[in-house]
């Protein structure tokens, strides 16, 4: 992808801390992780209250079964770059890290999350990288100077490396461990003085070892749910001193010793700046050097320096290696299932690149429909409420899927039955009859123009694009006559609900009045919708189902948009979320849409109202629905909520047998134009015709 570089993986290093906290929480009971994430469960009733229990139940399961990659530290040989990478070729050398750098044999990192390997550092070494960086941004917290003394509580893997990186800046260490071994360790690499943390003479050791003023920094780089190391930092540590915490420490903090010595506490966020900034590290937008000297890759870039240059020795630190097909034995060790001690444990990865297969063969006997679907990509949305669908449709087979990390594909496969999951998608396009593409938002145009293209019908989750010139390559599509149908998942126009309210006007003949309002409640500004590039805003992403229900209901064409939205400070008009679009439909029928972001979400989520020749239909939340003429009401409670995900899939697959879309290629282009006409509505505050 854009801003990408794809790595074959030689080693990659095991977090025992933070691989055994993911592991241990996956293992827990489902009351077990309620206790360790309450903030989670508010979110699970708050949402059982709005979609009922069912449907909570339904994703809950689907989340708690989806399976998480670990590892973050790796290095590897280059075997190809983006267009705009340009630093990097083919058989360069590479450390990378963050949440792309899992144990995989293939790997496709982000630039910035990738250092270069200096002449003479060996790949197992350089595997240490991420590693390096966050003991790198430790050190810069505490702000040393040349000659400090420091102490370091914790001698692990991230202490150790510490302690060598304090020497190489010319501080003196005192290390403090409760393991006799790590401390006998911490001196051979580079502690001055290392005392047992349960030493009873552990005070008098810090104020010889400091000439009596105690240490001028504390980094904490311990792992334990025990507030000791920070109540320790504070006793060890001087006055106007600094205490900098970069383990996972208790962080019960004892006021007095803080306070009477005005110590100053910093927490260390850890590869360093860029780390959790979406725009640094999936974007590749990096930070000037001349303001921010060390960023991620900057500290994994000198970290590898130190080790090219022998200020860091890493032999001593690997204690264990085990073969990729050997990785279980590697986390027994760290469960104590061995009685070995560890600290740094690599994986290491010996087959070639012909060696590793693109396509995994996962049900081999399983098509058995007549049409076969294809899939790309695999979010929440479409594991939750299509797949199911598809897959216990008796016409269908699912063939091969693909999605952004092969550990997905291969769970999706097993999890639905697909007959294989491929890396080719022009592989998967070729052995399929249809293709499902629920990618987010910003891949759906170009790899349905690419199905189409081969003459193949797609179903593209909604939006089709999140840009009018995407919508240009479609129109062209069209206009070139091309045969294979598309749809997109506007799934509330198949609802019985609304199919309710169209048999209800079916004999008024005058136009409608229709108001839509969703209060769909806050998302983060860093979520991926609302990134112009990625989601491309909620108006174009999530709105387009509202303005397709207006055709729906209507049976016309959108003609004209007027549109006025709340300004949000410092973000174009397509990513303001609280807003109101009139549309005038070519019969005369106006669809009022209002769209929210700053309501109470108590709420129910979804209400819309139509009037025509004296009659009513409402319906709540596609939950219930009234029907008013006559001055009389009639209402209709359903099972559940029903936003007519099954009956569009199987209005998807019965377009495929009779070769007809469910939803007319005009009106798809239709909504979006609309949306697109309503953002600019929105920047220039006037009406827009279509």
């Amino acid at each position: 992808q854009e801003g990408q570089v794809l790595i074959r993986t030689s080693f990659s290093l095991i977090s025992a801390g933070t691989e055994k906290t993911k592991i241990d929480t996956a293992r827990k009971s489902l009351l077990g992780k309620a206790k360790f994430r309450p903030d989670l469960v508010k979110k699970v009733i708050d949402k059982a209250k709005r979609e009922g229990l069912w449907k909570t139940w339904e994703t809950v399961s689907q989340r708690l079964n989806t399976p998480i990659s670990l590892g973050y530290s790796s290095a590897g040989i280059v075997l190809d770059v983006a267009r705009d990478v340009e630093w990097l070729r083919r058989g360069d050398l590479v450390a990378c890290g963050g949440g792309f750098a899992n144990h995989a044999e293939i790997l496709s990192v982000p630039k910035n999350l990738v250092a270069r390997v200096p002449n003479g550092v060996g790949l197992d070494h350089a595997a240490f990288a991420t590693m390096g960086a966050i003991a790198m941004q430790g050190v810069r917290q505490a702000d040393v100077r040349l000659g400090e003394k420091v102490a370091v509580i914790g001698l692990g893997l991230i202490g150790l490396l510490v302690t060598q990186i304090l020497k190489a800046s010319g501080c003196q260490v005192i290390g403090i461990d409760l393991d006799p071994d790590k401390v006998v360790l911490g001196k051979k690499l580079g502690c001055q003085e290392a005392v047992l943390a349960d030493d009873e003479s552990l005070e008098e050791k810090i104020l010889v070892f400091t000439d009596g003023y105690r240490v001028d920094s504390t980094i904490l780089t311990a792992g334990t749910r025990s507030n000791r190391p920070i109540e320790q930092a504070g006793e060890i540590t001087r006055d106007k001193g600094r205490v900098v915490v970069l383990g996972a420490v208790g962080m019960d903090i004892p006021r007095e010793p803080y306070y009477m010595k005005e110590i100053n506490l910093r927490l260390s966020r850890s590869y360093g700046p860029g780390r959790y900034d979406k725009n640094y590290e999936e974007k590749g937008h990096d930070y000037p050097f001349a303001y921010v000297r060390f960023t991620e890759q900057r500290n994994m870039q000198s970290f590898l320096e130190l080790v090219g240059t022998g200020q860091i020795d890493l032999d001593p630190i690997i204690t264990h290696r085990f073969p990729l097909e050997e990785a279980p034995q590697a986390y027994d060790l760290i469960y104590g299932d061995k009685n070995e001690n560890y600290i740094g444990i690599l994986l290491e990865y010996n087959r070639e690149e012909s060696e590793i297969p693109t396509k995994v063969e996962v049900n081999p006997e399983s098509i058995n429909g007549n049409i076969v679907i294809g899939v790309i990509g695999a979010g929440n949305y479409l594991t939750a409420h299509q797949l199911p669908h598809i897959k216990s449709h008796p016409d269908v087979s699912l063939g091969t899927i693909c999605t952004a990390t092969g550990m997905t594909a291969l769970d999706v496969a097993k999890k639905f039955g697909f007959k294989s999951a491929d890396s080719d998608i022009d592989q998967i396009i070729s052995e399929s009859d249809a293709i499902l593409i629920g990618t987010r938002h910003n891949d759906h145009a170009r790899y349905a123009i690419r199905v189409l293209r081969k003459g193949k019908s797609v179903f593209i989750e909604k939006p089709l694009v999140i840009k009018p010139e995407e919508l240009e390559e479609f129109v062209t599509l069209a206009t070139e006559g091309i045969q294979a149908s598309v749809m997109v998942g506007f799934n509330r126009r198949f609802s019985h609900a609304i199919q309710m309210v169209k048999d209800h006007f079916q004999s008024t003949h005058g136009p409608k009045q229709i108001l839509i309002r969703i209060n769909a409640g806050p998302i983060p500004l860093d979520h991926w919708i609302q990134d112009l590039d990625v989601g491309g805003g909620r108006l174009v992403g999530e709105a387009c189902h509202f303005v397709d229900l207006v055709i729906a209901l209507t049976g016309a064409t959108i003609e004209t948009v007027s549109a006025t939205a709340i300004p949000m400070p410092n973000r174009p008009p397509a990513l303001w979320d609280s807003f109101s679009i009139t549309l005038g439909m070519s019969d005369g029928s106006i669809g009022t849409i209002v769209y929210t972001s700053i309501g109470d979400t108590g709420l129910a989520k979804e209400y819309i109202e139509v009037f025509s020749d004296g009659k009513i239909g409402i319906i709540h939340d596609f939950r219930r629905v009234e029907f008013w003429s006559n001055g009389k009401k009639k209402q209709k409670k359903m099972s559940g909520q029903d936003k007519g995900q099954k009956q569009q899939i199987n209005a998807w697959i019965k377009g495929l047998q009779n070769g007809q879309s469910p939803i007319p290629f005009s009106e798809i282009i239709n909504v979006h134009k609309a949306c697109f006409a309503a953002i600019k509505s929105i920047k220039n505050r006037e009406m827009v015709r279509i």
